[in-house]
Formats: C-alpha cells, sequence, structure tokens
C-alpha cells in the first residue's frame, strides 16, 4: 500500500477551503452528502463511528439525523482536526468525541459497538480495516462507504500531465474506488446499495487561483517530498496556461456511495 504523507490535512481551514471550492465549482447543485443520505432513516441510530472524520464534513450532515443523545465518534490520524470537528458536529446540537489516531488494521471498541460506520473519501487510505468494521457494527447497523470514481482521477492527471501522478492516485484510489468497492464490499456484507453522485468542476479563467488552490491541494497529497519543488509548479503552470487558452477546465468529479447491510462477521 501505498505510503502517504497527511499534510494536505493536517490544516482544517485548508481542507475546508477545498471543501468550497468544490461546492462552488460543481456542475451539481446537491449536496454530496444529501445526496448519499437520501432516504435514509438514521433516527434509530444511537452510535456512529466515522473513520477519517477530518474536520467533520460528513457527521455533521449525520448528526442532523440521529437522535440528539446519539453518541458520535469521530477518528482521525490529524489531531490538528479535532478543535474544527468538535465545534462543528457541536453546532448540530450533539455532543461529539474526537480520537487522534492512525487507522491500520483495528479499532479499539468492543464488538457491536455502533449502529452507523461511516467512511467518506477516506476508506482508500485504510481498507484492511474493514473485517474490523464488521466486528464494532451490530447485525442490523450500516456501513457507509464514500469515494471516487477512478475516471475523474485520470481527468485529473491528464490536467496536470504527470504520468507518475496519474498512477500514484489511481494506486490510492483502487484501494477502495466506485470500480472496486462492490467486489471488496462484498467479502464483507451481504447487502450493498450504490449510489452515484454524477458531477464535474468547472472553472473558468476569472478562477484561475482557485483551481490552483484545488491542483495544489490534490497534488501535495500524491507528489513526493523531493518532487514538490520542481514538478508542481511546472504542474500547475501548465493548468493554468491550458485554462488561459481555453478560457475554462471541466474536471470530472464524479462520487459513489456503498450503503452496506448485513455484516458477514469473522
Amino acid at each position: 500500500m501505498l505510503s502517504l504523507p497527511l499534510s494536505a490535512f493536517e490544516s482544517p481551514a485548508r481542507h475546508r477551503a477545498i471543501s468550497d471550492i468544490i461546492r462552488n465549482r460543481s456542475t451539481n447543485p446537491a449536496d454530496v452528502r444529501d445526496s448519499v443520505l437520501a432516504g435514509l432513516d438514521l433516527s434509530s441510530a444511537r452510535a456512529v463511528l466515522d473513520l477519517g472524520c477530518g474536520f467533520g464534513f460528513m457527521t455533521e450532515a449525520i448528526a442532523r439525523r440521529v437522535a440528539r443523545d446519539a453518541l458520535l465518534v469521530g477518528v482521525d490520524a490529524c489531531a490538528t482536526n479535532e478543535q474544527v470537528y468538535l465545534a462543528r458536529v457541536a453546532a448540530t446540537g450533539r455532543a461529539p468525541r474526537f480520537v487522534g489516531q492512525r487507522i491500520e488494521h483495528t479499532l479499539d471498541w468492543p464488538d457491536r459497538s455502533f449502529d452507523l460506520v461511516v467512511a467518506s473519501f477516506a476508506l482508500y487510505f485504510f481498507p484492511d480495516v474493514l473485517p474490523e468494521v464488521t466486528r464494532v457494527l451490530t447485525p442490523d447497523g450500516l456501513f457507509l462507504g464514500v469515494t471516487h470514481t477512478e475516471n475523474s482521477c485520470r481527468d485529473l492527471a491528464r490536467l496536470v500531465g504527470l504520468p507518475e501522478f496519474d498512477a500514484r492516485l489511481l494506486g490510492l484510489i483502487r484501494n477502495f474506488s466506485a470500480e472496486s468497492g462492490s467486489d471488496l464490499l462484498a467479502r464483507w456484507f451481504t447487502r450493498i446499495e450504490r449510489v452515484d453522485y454524477e458531477n464535474s468542476l468547472v472553472f473558468h479563467a476569472a478562477q484561475e487561483d482557485e483551481l490552483r488552490t484545488y491542483l495544489r491541494f490534490k497534488l501535495t497529497l500524491l507528489m513526493p517530498d523531493g518532487k514538490r519543488s520542481g514538478e508542481l509548479p511546472t504542474a500547475l503552470e501548465r493548468a493554468a496556461q491550458r485554462l488561459a487558452r481555453e478560457g475554462r477546465v471541466v474536471l470530472a468529479k464524479n462520487d459513489v456511495a456503498f450503503r452496506c447491510r448485513q455484516p458477514r462477521c469473522r
């Protein structure tokens, strides 16, 4: 599995800024969270675990759909996310908890501890945790995994013209992508429902700064430290030149949610 830096996620303000850019440049007006949670009745969920919770983007939406006294636990490797996560979820009137630790193969909770486990744009970092997800999930619980399509990743790589970035990005996403997700999850769940969220990001010439910010975030995550100083400026300039030449840049940003029930316990 790829060993990747977490620097792209260590600044909650920066991560939120990227989330804002995605929302502002999306052609799909629906909030991705509303789409992946649509039709789900979460009112009976008493305990929720968000793996790779970041600054609370998905937990916030879930919190509004569960009972006010539900336990909401976020786990993330970046301790800098703690205060922002707690404040964001607390604003919904719930009392969240944050656990700062890297997720790998095990989870530190007893069997059947959670009615809902979610990994939103995160499971590709730690796919080996799935057996533990089935262990801590109640028999009638729900696992929600949200991820990207591989084509969206290829589109991004083509824009910056970095074949190595393409390979590294796909190497990560294929751990849990829209294309690989069903087969991976079928080992651990009996019932799997797929929800597609079709979208693209459109940047016009006036949004060059936003395009650069978005690409810098993505490239920092996947580009080895030793190559950033040389290749990153070149990649950003290449994208900016295309934007100036064509007047706009369109990037595929299709996502998929897998709603999984009936865990196959070990």
